[in-house]
């Protein structure tokens, strides 16, 4: 029954890996050539970007790492939650469950909160690792868990979205998804948004109560992004969704070739996505106007990320860079592995994991 749970929640990143070679352009030059920069102009150069530090895991790292306090948090598939100083990469605890710890941890009031394998919740102590309390669950918890000063909410592979007192672990209410396995949760205002089978659900973050219902055609697989009272998602529909974070009234949608498996990214009024068809694309986060749009060689593996002026995004091959304005490549950083592992920009570094098992802090 486990495994049965965890296939829904992979299905979408086998489609993509398997797609890649299938569906790629020959070519990685943006497939509408950059217009916002104009087709005349010569292409800029592609820095390769080069490793502060790496940290050798004993598992892959799907997980998104986490910036917080000086330090970066991520959980690896050797069933440890690790902590490093951000700067230089030492190593400053790891804690082991019974699982692997696949996504993303959450930081909130010096609080660390993350989800197992082993069917559990856990918060620990950010600075230390020390446990303060798990919350016992039917099924493993895959996905990033969202936090508050109050409350932590986390989505469970039994199908149930849950609110436990962030103090305490105490159990404050469960919402079973329309469908499906619910993704991560997200927050937005007093509503906690998650994606599911067939489309979008949000609840009152106080009572559990649905709020307001989106359908999509297919699954909803990651996270919902919400933005300047927008929430945007993907849908292995292929289209990308835009709809009014706090009624649920859809704005617009956007269709691309293939499923969107991925959560977007939202900067300076652009909304940034990648499907299975291996291509990022940029519209307009008000209009869903394309543009521009970039064939990858190497495929789109994990989530964009936002930095500055440029756009980051994994692939089977390394971590692309993104002009954000014209979706011409300026950035590459190799790795062995595939990067599932959404990068996250801070400091002047990217931290990212790959399937090799290493975390990486690139500059």
């Amino acid at each position: 029954m486990k495994t049965a749970r965890l296939t829904f929640v992979l299905a979408a990143l086998a489609l993509s890996l398997s797609s890649v070679s299938a569906q790629l352009p020959e070519q990685s030059q943006p497939a509408k050539a950059g217009e916002a920069a104009g087709a005349s102009e010569a292409a800029p150069a592609v820095v390769e970007g080069r490793a502060r530090w790496t940290l050798k895991t004993g598992g892959s790292v799907y997980s998104t790492p986490v910036v917080a306090g000086g330090a970066v948090y991520f959980g690896s598939y050797d069933n440890h939650l690790y902590a490093a100083e951000a700067a230089t990469g030492r190593e400053l605890w790891r804690f082991r469950t019974g699982g692997r710890v696949f996504a993303a941890p959450a930081i909130d009031a010096g609080r660390v909160y993350f989800g197992s394998q082993d069917n559990r919740l856990y918060a620990l102590d950010a600075a230390t690792g020390r446990v303060l309390w798990k919350y016992k669950t039917p099924y493993s918890v895959n996905s990033a868990p969202s936090a508050t000063t109050d409350s932590v909410f986390f989505a469970c592979t039994d199908g149930n979205v849950y609110a436990l007192d962030a103090a305490t672990g105490k159990h404050r209410w469960s919402r079973t998804a329309r469908s499906g396995t619910p993704t991560a949760t997200e927050l937005a205002g007093d509503l906690v948004l998650f994606g599911m089978g067939l489309g979008v659900q949000a609840v009152d973050a106080r009572t559990g109560e649905e709020k307001w219902f989106y359908r999509t055609a297919r699954g909803v697989t990651a996270a919902v992004v919400v933005a300047e009272g927008a929430a945007y998602f993907g849908s292995l529909d292929g289209h990308l969704h835009g709809v009014d974070a706090q009624t649920g009234a859809g704005r617009w949608k956007f269709k691309t070739e293939g499923g969107l498996p991925h959560s977007p990214a939202v900067a300076d009024g652009r909304v940034y996505f990648g499907g299975i068809d291996g291509t990022l694309y940029a519209a307009d986060a008000s209009t869903g106007r394309e543009l521009w749009r970039f064939a990858a060689e190497h495929g789109v593996t994990s989530a964009p990320a936002a930095a500055g002026n440029l756009i980051y995004f994994g692939s089977t091959r390394g971590l692309y860079g993104l002009d954000a304005a014209s979706g011409r490549q300026r950035f590459w950083f190799p790795t062995e592995r595939i990067v599932t592992s959404t990068p996250t920009p801070q400091g002047g570094l990217l931290y990212f994991g790959g399937w090799d098992g290493t975390l990486y802090a690139v500059q």
